[in-house]
């Protein structure tokens, strides 16, 4: 870049250091208040964080006394003179879902008899779009506020997701975790409560009640149940049918390798179900389900699994061939639409390799309060083929023994909820079944296609951006004129007005994903983060890391603009050196890695470390959090504005994670000549952030695809080469003529 030599550039270059030296102060001091941040939130003891404060706003009415916590699930009975109005209850209690972060947020809410949500508060969250954001924080505590009111059956909240603009996911995930907690407090009381004018009877089966349990607690009580199975349990089972030469789908090993461990369990009920894979996903799945249906839950590990292929063939009609359940005789088999995947890897499921639901239609004849048997089938090819059956009993499982922990506190419900008024109880058709909130992702999708349309419009354009580059790079106005105006429309509607900026964020809660949640929600649940996400893979698997870092990045785009106007003002531009400059690429890896590592093994569970990303103050919450975080945000534009996107070039984790990825890039579409580094340097001196060699090598994993060189490559006026080549031909062509004169 070019400096000039005058008394305004000179003192402007000897203020840099000491511009540095204030941003790094300010980050110094972002980081400290990042760390300053709420335990993590243990669960029980509601009463010590049902605070005056929280009550007033979980149940505005006023209470004339509380209850004591106890029950399955957990509750405290809010009373107006000797009757049970409401509950109050905690969602972390219960069901601990996650929001966006992988770290379960604490609402306390309450729910009335006629099945209204009387109030939620959020008493901890570390969800990173609004952990230290004191406006977002203002509105989430509204939003959630406004929840009194809204009844369990058939409503939609008063204030729409997005009123807490770019963190609808923990919006949308709070709101339906009050729901379905609500649902699971309300259900068994109600149903435990005797009408007037009935007698007490023996109590029934309990199968609303849920209490939160690890996998090995549900195999300790049977409500899971597994069997391990070697090769030479196969191998003895071939020999005793005279199939030992069978050709299996999974060969053999040594007679004590585990050949397959597979587990069951039915899945329906929520004390089984909710804890396997969370009670947000199961009761998703349930409100699927046709009335009456039943699921089976298959898990397996080892070198044979239950699924098996035939299930994707049109020629087997789709039938899963490794697996069957058998009641009284009678067989149940599965086809592809019985099946839906469920990941192995949330905290209910533990060790297992494939897990999945296989779903049981009403009149199918299958009972569950009878016991069943689920046989896992081993395939062998053979004349005629063979088959070998491994049978694993299940049991009617004791709901009562489920919905009870160990530890919890017996159940006071024959005396209180004698106390709940008749009129209350009698609104309801027992069992109660309150309906499910609509899934998030559907919601999302739903709400954001005006967004989703605008989004495919911007992104076929940077599409055909890039597959005209070569004539658009050939007219120096038009490219500055329509790179300047895709940038204006990335950062004025993709940044601030959608809220939309890929970050370090995105990346690690989609790696942890299958860790933590069910299926493809959590995907599916940010439709316009998904859409660049997917398209930001492709491009960087295709081209490099440069069509995100250059073209999509909201903060990128506002530092390139900042940096255009600089220039146009004629403020002095510093590089560092090159051998330096290579030093200073390491940082963006060596944050990266950092994030990365901290966060998500948990030792930075706060996740302060991700604050060295100043997007959320920049981009989603244009500047409106506390002043440590702006004054950063601001200090590192600044120091854009002498060197450019010296962020995006030496600091930012996810492009580094971006130019890590980089090195998969399968085009190169920016054009070369043999000439280019020796001996011509046009195209190097002409790039912004310095990412040509001296030899003429572009380095795709710090190119930002602005294709600056290729205006050069493409201009006969500047480009050594296209010059020499206009003048050999302005030479050769009066020789041509006189030649054919003569």
């Amino acid at each position: 870049m070019t400096e000039w030599a005058n008394p305004l550039s000179a003192r402007c270059l000897d203020a840099f250091p000491r511009l540095i030296e204030w941003v790094c102060g300010a980050g110094a001091a972002l980081m400290v208040l990042a760390f300053v941040s709420p335990a993590l939130a243990e669960k029980g003891k509601l009463r010590e964080r049902l605070t005056p404060e929280v009550m007033a706003t979980v149940y505005p009415g006023g209470a004339e006394r509380l209850g004591p916590e106890e029950g399955s699930p957990p509750a405290i009975a809010v009373y107006q003179g000797d009757k049970v109005v409401a509950y109050v209850f905690s969602t972390l209690d219960i069901i601990a879902a996650p929001g966006y972060s992988t770290t379960p947020f604490d609402v306390i809410a309450g729910v009335d008899l006629g099945g209204r949500i009387t109030g939620a508060k959020v008493v901890f969250h570390n969800e990173p779009y609004i952990v230290h954001d004191v406006r977002r924080q203002r509105l989430l505590d509204t939003f959630l506020a406004r929840e009194a009111g809204r009844p369990l059956r058939g409503a939609t909240s008063v204030l729409p997701p997005d009123f807490v603009a770019g963190a609808t996911v923990s919006t949308r995930a709070m709101r339906a975790a009050v729901s379905v907690t609500a649902g699971l407090v309300l259900r068994p009381r109600l149903a435990r409560a005797p009408v007037a004018g009935t007698t007490a009877t023996a109590p029934a089966p309990d199968a609303e009640s849920f209490s939160r349990m690890s996998w090995d607690a549900l195999l300790a009580k049977g409500a899971v149940v597994r069997r391990r199975v070697t090769s030479g349990e196969v191998a003895a089972a071939l020999a005793q049918i005279g199939a030992s030469g069978a050709r299996l789908d999974a060969p053999l090993g040594r007679a004590d390798d585990l050949y397959i461990e597979f587990a069951t369990a039915l899945f329906t009920l929520p004390a089984i179900g909710g804890n396997l894979i969370g009670m947000l996903n199961f009761d998703e799945y349930k409100n699927k389900l046709p009335a009456g249906a039943q699921a089976i839950f298959v898990a397996s590990r080892g070198r044979y699994n239950f699924l098996g292929y035939n299930f994707t063939q049109n020629a087997t009609g789709h039938r899963f061939d490794r697996l069957r359940v058998v009641q009284d005789g009678q067989t149940f088999g599965f086809v592809q639409d019985d099946y839906q995947w469920t990941s192995p890897f949330v905290e209910g499921i533990r060790g297992m390799e494939d897990a999945g639901l296989f779903a049981l239609p009403a009149n199918s004849g299958f009972d569950p309060s009878k016991p069943w048997r689920l046989e896992l089938l081993v395939n062998g090819a053979g004349d005629p083929p063979v088959t070998v059956a491994f049978g694993l009993d299940y049991p009617v499982p004791d709901v009562q023994v489920l919905a009870r922990v160990d530890d919890a506190p017996a159940e006071h419900g024959a005396a209180d909820h004698g106390e709940v008024a008749d009129a209350k109880v009698n609104e309801f058709q027992l069992p109660l079944e309150f309906e499910s909130p609509i899934p998030a992702w559907v919601e999302a999708w739903s709400d954001a296609k005006v967004k989703v349309a605008i989004l495919t419009v911007l992104l076929s354009v940077l599409t055909l951006i890039f597959v005209f580059q070569a004539m658009l790079a050939r007219f120096r106005l038009a490219h500055r004129l329509v790179r300047n105006g895709f940038l204006l429309v990335v950062l004025v509607w993709l940044g601030w007005t959608a809220g939309v900026q890929l970050s370090i964020v995105n990346v690690m809660n989609y790696i942890m994903a299958p860790f933590n949640h069910f299926g493809i929600a959590f995907y599916l649940a940010e439709p316009l983060m998904l859409i660049i996400a997917g398209y930001t893979l492709v491009s960087v698997v295709l081209i490099g890391r440069g069509v995100f870092c250059g073209w999509l990045c909201p903060f990128g785009a506002l530092q390139e603009l900042l940096g255009q106007l600089s220039r146009a003002l004629r403020v002095p531009q510093w590089n560092p050196p090159a051998a330096l400059e290579r030093r200073l690429w390491m940082g963006k890896y060596i944050a990266a890695a950092t994030v990365l590592v901290l966060v998500m093994t948990q030792i930075d569970p706060s996740g302060a470390t991700l604050e060295i990303e100043p997007f959320k103050t920049a981009i989603t919450s244009k500047f409106t959090r506390a002043w440590p975080y702006v004054v950063y945000a601001v200090g590192l534009l600044a120091i854009g504005l002498f060197s450019e996107r010296a962020y995006c070039r030496f600091l930012c984790p996810l492009g580094g994670v971006l130019a890590f990825l980089d090195r998969l890039h399968l085009l190169n579409l920016l054009k070369r000549r043999p000439e280019c580094g020796n001996p011509c340097h046009l195209c190097e001196r002409s790039c912004p952030v310095r990412a040509i060699d001296n030899t003429g090598k572009i380095i795709t994993a710090e190119c930002f695809q602005c294709l600056d060189c290729q205006i050069e490559y493409y201009d006969d006026r500047r480009c050594p080469p296209l010059v020499q080549a206009a003048r050999l031909r302005s030479v050769e062509k009066p020789v041509a003529v006189m030649a054919r004169n003569v």
